[in-house]
């Protein structure tokens, strides 16, 4: 285990994950790399790689490790090459072999890095390039990076993400921890782990949708959290209504008496605005007056949450039939799509 006093010592990590491995060998088949020539040739190969690997380290634990390291690659080379010629030719075709699979390791670093973050931006995470970097060159197995902010005056949102090494080596994101506070109500704090790949990847304004209660639609099903109901772990079950459940948006808007959507392009846009769990900012028609309200999708009930100024829920009394007598205005005049935060 590392001395948390002192900076983090790859060298001594990578040490650290061989000897666990030369005890595995030990338990699995009672050799040791002294009574196996096999399992010692294996070992300095191992060693001579992480040498070449941190030689150039300016970290002074590393360096001094290093150090060891080097006397105890003498002291094998010399127990399996008695020969001090085969020695010279033997360390020769070791650095050529390591130079070559370092570059190699480089570029596959390199581009691990470049997916990685390309996976974070795309979910809509600022950059994190430089904390991500910084973190996989620790070659710690695994890490985490916290993000908090504020959405508006009351709301803050924490996210932390979580990333390990794959079978391969390479790093990738397991998935982020996503809390939402609210100022006016500090005990009331809803938080929910998205996996990567298994909860249809949500940006983060879907995340924060789905945080204040809203629906949001992926891949022809709707989901929604359900603060009701808890796992074992204490998690919120995410709800699905699946493409079967029947839920018909664009029907749904076109029975209820909103001023009238000049085209089609309009109706997509407004529709692919509260799929992504938007409250809508529209207007109503009610006993003849337009009024001031918001939409939100409910797909559960197959119909809309409708909120008039003061974001109190309204009652629709009057019948479509209301709007036949005013003429038709533009999506610009009507409903008006932006989140209300």
């Amino acid at each position: 285990m590392m001395n948390p006093q002192f900076p983090l010592n790859r060298v001594e990590m990578e040490f650290s994950q061989w000897k666990a491995r030369e005890e595995r060998f030990n338990t699995l088949f009672s050799i040791t790399p002294a009574e196996n020539r096999s399992l010692l040739a294996e070992k300095l190969r191992q060693f001579d790689r992480i040498r070449a690997k941190y030689r150039y380290s300016k970290n002074i634990e590393e360096q001094h490790t290093l150090r060891i390291l080097k006397m105890e690659i003498r002291r094998m080379s010399k127990q399996l090459y008695p020969n001090p010629i085969s020695r010279i030719l033997r360390n020769i075709i070791t650095s050529s072999q390591n130079q070559l699979s370092l570059r190699s390791d480089a570029k596959k670093h390199e581009t691990n890095f470049n997916l990685l973050n390309e996976k974070v931006q795309n979910i809509g995470f600022p950059d994190l390039s430089e904390k991500i970097k910084n973190l996989i060159d620790k070659e710690q197995e695994n890490f985490t990076v916290p993000l908090s902010y504020y959405i508006n005056e009351k709301e803050k949102i924490n996210h932390t993400l979580s990333f390990s090494k794959n079978a391969e080596g390479h790093f990738e994101l397991d998935g982020f921890k996503s809390s939402l506070q609210n100022n006016s109500a500090p005990g009331n704090s809803r938080e929910y782990y998205f996996k990567n790949g298994l909860e249809n990847d949500f940006k983060l304004n879907e995340v924060y949708n789905l945080l204040s209660g809203r629906c949001v639609e992926h891949n022809h099903s709707w989901f929604q959290l359900d603060f009701n109901d808890r796992d074992a772990s204490g998690n919120y079950h995410l709800k699905e209504f699946r493409n079967e459940y029947a839920y018909d948006l664009e029907k749904t808007l076109k029975a209820i008496p909103l001023k009238e959507i000049s085209s089609q392009y309009e109706m997509e846009k407004l529709k692919n605005t509260l799929r992504q769990g938007d409250r809508v900012s529209a207007v109503l028609i009610k006993n003849g007056r337009e009024n001031q309200v918001y939409i939100e999708a409910n797909p559960q009930f197959r119909s809309l949450n409708i909120y008039d100024q003061h974001l109190r829920k309204a009652e629709i009394t009057s019948s479509k039939k209301e709007t036949e007598t005013l003429p038709k205005q533009s999506v610009q005049r009507g409903i008006k799509c932006k989140i209300q935060q």
